[in-house]
């Protein structure tokens, strides 16, 4: 239930207008449907803007008009073409697509997957945008705390609690030492601090009365790990803060939009004074020049394409986002909103559950004898390679499959990205090697498998290595790693 005042304004998402009549519980869920799909849509932005790829190839344009409408028209038909567009951009990119995007299609996949089990139970293709979310809701939630899970799990790990390591390279790449020093210490103290601070959002997220906390916690962090010089993470953050919302109650959504329709008309009607004076003209005079002013300077400062997502876009996008969550969650009048339908991590069907155990045995890889990439193991110094491991906890036998156990170190080669791995003394997976052989075909490579000395050349196909599967080469990618001492921090 929800108070009358929130009840009186829900709202009709098919014709736009108030509507007091419609079920309450219905209407929220459309509303929390609505503010998920146009979070999805900004997300989705993100991540083209972090490579600037707006319109660099068909898909990408295709996206980027997808993403646009659905930001101002967040409806069903839009949405599901927005989520097709990314899982198509995911697959077509494999095996080099990153752990966020990934995500990103799996939790689409699952959209899909619960469309298509709602179709069939009910016999229609009328599935109303409330339902689906309701349904598929459950399976995302689960989805996203596998991935913290495996997020926290790589990590414990030697490397990363060695001098030098990711945590202490990221902390490094914030550029803090601009406002204030840190001590010493407190670099080494980083990766237990990370770890906690990784654990402690979705252990929050798992229980009704933190979960607002753990959203609040998952945002600051988020965003201020987005301002890294290292990588700008904006794109993994923007994901992530989309899903939080599924972990809100649907009232919340209902209570933003709300919000957002008051902010609109009083825009509206500042803007739209109904008499004439010359001291309203002076002050839209005003704000309009201080606007530009703002705008020059900004301009000026801010001379990349990153720079200006980073520190304009996202900036933006994440004060709004916490402005709106934490004025609606704590500060707004009316029933608290930390009560939490028991459906909480309820799956409809147990047949829905098949795409979140395929997310949890992605994360898996590693320790499986798979791949190393795309397995939500980013930055976290995991070495798994090579008949040995540098985790505490898994052991090297665990592996079940041998790709990780044929090793290639590059003697020299005159293609540069070979030769730059040797010269770092980093080795790679046979398997990986070989893709990279018949996709690139470099003149010549010298390099030892397994110890044994070997050479290809392009002009010989004798030298050539059998090519890899299709499929397994699509879904398969792994890091180079070093076979001693601290393991370089790679995505």
């Amino acid at each position: 239930m929800v108070s009358s005042t929130t009840k009186n304004n829900l709202v009709d998402y098919n014709t736009g207008i108030t509507s007091g009549f419609i079920g309450v519980e219905r209407s929220a869920a459309e509303a929390q449907f609505k503010v998920f799909a146009i979070l999805w849509a900004i997300a989705s932005l993100f991540h083209m803007a972090h490579s600037s790829v707006f319109d660099q190839q068909l898909d990408f344009a295709l996206l980027t008009l997808a993403s646009i409408y659905v930001i101002f028209r967040p409806s069903m038909g839009g949405f599901l073409i927005l989520i097709a567009l990314q899982v198509f951009d995911a697959f077509f990119r494999m095996p080099f697509t990153t752990n966020h995007w990934i995500f990103t299609a799996f939790v689409n996949v699952t959209i899909f997957h619960t469309l298509i089990f709602l179709i069939i139970k009910n016999r229609s293709f009328q599935v109303n945008p409330g339902d689906l979310l309701k349904a598929f809701r459950p399976l995302v939630r689960i989805e996203l705390i596998v991935l913290y899970f495996f997020a926290v799990f790589h990590k414990l790990n030697d490397g990363f609690f060695a001098a030098g390591s990711c945590a202490t390279d990221l902390l490094r790449a914030q550029n803090l030492d601009k406002f204030f020093t840190l001590p010493s210490y407190f670099y080494s103290l980083n990766a237990y601090l990370t770890l906690v601070i990784e654990a402690l959002i979705p252990l929050l997220l798992c229980f009704r009365k933190t979960r607002s906390a753990g959203i609040l916690l998952g945002v600051v962090f988020h965003c201020i790990l987005s301002y890294s010089s290292y990588n700008a993470f904006y794109d993994f953050s923007s994901m992530v803060f989309a899903v939080y919302f599924l972990f809100t109650v649907p009232e919340l959504s209902v209570k933003i939009l709300d919000h957002l329709r008051q902010i609109k008309t009083q825009i509206i009607r500042s803007l739209s004074p109904k008499e004439f004076s010359f001291g309203k003209l002076l002050v839209r005079v005003l704000i309009f020049g201080i606007g530009l002013g703002v705008i020059y300077i900004l301009t000026k400062k801010l001379t990349s394409f990153q720079s200006v997502h980073l520190y304009f876009f996202w900036t933006v996008y994440s004060i709004l986002y916490l402005f709106l969550f934490a004025r609606n969650q704590f500060f707004s009048p009316g029933k608290s909103t930390n009560e939490v339908s028991k459906d909480s991590y309820h799956v409809l069907h147990w047949s829905l559950i098949v795409i979140p155990v395929i997310v949890f045995l992605n994360g898996l890889s590693p320790y499986l004898g798979l791949k190393t990439e795309n397995s939500y193991a980013m930055f976290s110094n995991l070495r798994t390679e090579g008949g040995s491991t540098n985790h505490f906890i898994v052991p090297a036998s665990a592996q079940i499959f041998g790709f990780q156990e044929d090793v290639v170190d590059v003697v020299s080669s005159s293609d540069p990205n070979l030769q730059k791995l040797a010269n770092a003394n980093l080795s790679m997976v046979w398997f990986e090697f070989s893709n990279y052989l018949h996709t690139h075909k470099p003149a010549e490579v010298q390099y030892l498998r397994n110890g044994k000395s070997a050479v290809f050349r392009k002009d010989d196909p004798a030298t050539y290595p059998r090519k890899n599967n299709y499929v397994l080469a699509k879904a398969m990618k792994f890091r180079a790693f070093a076979r001693e001492g601290a393991q370089p921090c790679a995505h």
